[in-house]
């Protein structure tokens, strides 16, 4: 199944398992929150999950490890007083 995210296409497998894919620079820059630039900088310090290649000027992220790193991003925590 492809669903559209923004005007990047984004494929979700029907399982929703390990073939679950975030396409393209628009889609991982929409989900993230961050640009390219910031994305290139995090992957080369390995703070990031590095892309796969889906072709020869295509490439993607896996779905479940783009969640996974979200989930392990420290919460910012506001005192009360």
């Amino acid at each position: 199944m492809i669903k559209r995210a923004g005007t990047a296409p984004v494929i979700i497998a029907p399982n929703g398992g390990v073939g679950d894919l975030i396409r393209g620079w628009r889609g991982i820059c929409a989900k993230t929150g961050k640009s390219r630039v910031q994305l290139w900088r995090d992957i080369r310090a390995h703070r990031f999950p590095p892309p796969i290649e889906l072709g020869p000027n295509s490439i993607g992220w896996y779905r479940s490890e783009i969640d996974a790193w979200m989930a392990e991003r420290p919460r910012r925590m506001y005192g009360t007083g």
